[in-house]
């Protein structure tokens, strides 16, 4: 705008000279005068201009700076961490057997020759369902006459002894199963038929 002021003031300066019926040395010493004072100007202008720009520059960064000072200020919230359910192992139990379910030995010794459901046939040997402690050689099936002559009650004891060695304690028998040797695998069969009732 200044720089404008004085680039008109300069044309008119030199429109006076040359109107006014000067002398051209008159004219040149005004136009000399005149160049020096908007160079002078132009100097004060250009920095004048320069800073002007320089502060607009300034302002047009300050509410973005101070935008980003304000971001920097503050500080970034920190999650808050969820909460995880933290799995609880159980001990380990030994496998169960599920009820009138037999168990693998009963499986494997047994079921060839016995049944142990509830009106369940007979095979080579008598169902053995409701044979715990009642007496031995009771039911439909053809028991030996040593067998049915033993007097047994078929308890938790005698079944053991029965299991281990079926021609020792009853001599004459039938039964032709050789034995279990295993207390802890006739204890699982001897669980199994108290079930069976």
């Amino acid at each position: 705008m200044r720089l404008r002021t004085i680039l008109a003031g300069t044309a008119l300066t030199l429109a006076l000279a040359a109107c006014s019926g000067g002398s051209e040395e008159e004219t040149t010493a005004a136009q000399d005068a005149t160049a020096e004072t908007v160079a002078t100007d132009e100097a004060a202008v250009e920095p004048a201009t320069d800073d002007a720009a320089d502060a607009a520059k300034e302002a047009e960064k300050a509410p973005e700076e101070a935008a980003t000072e304000e971001k920097a200020a503050e500080p970034e919230p920190t999650p808050t961490p969820t909460p995880t359910a933290t799995p609880t192992v159980a001990p380990a139990e030994e496998p169960k057997i599920a009820a009138n379910e037999p168990p693998k030995i009963f499986t494997q010794r047994c079921a060839l020759c016995h049944t142990a459901n509830k009106g369940g046939e007979d095979k080579l040997g008598p169902n053995l369902f409701g044979v715990y402690g009642k007496p031995a050689a009771e039911g439909s099936f053809s028991y030996s006459e040593a067998f049915k002559g033993a007097g047994l009650t078929m308890d938790e004891a005698t079944l053991h002894q029965w299991l281990e060695n079926p021609r020792k304690l009853v001599p004459g028998n039938r039964m032709s199963f050789p034995g279990l040797k295993d207390a802890a695998k006739r204890q699982e069969i001897i669980d199994y038929l108290k079930q069976q009732k």
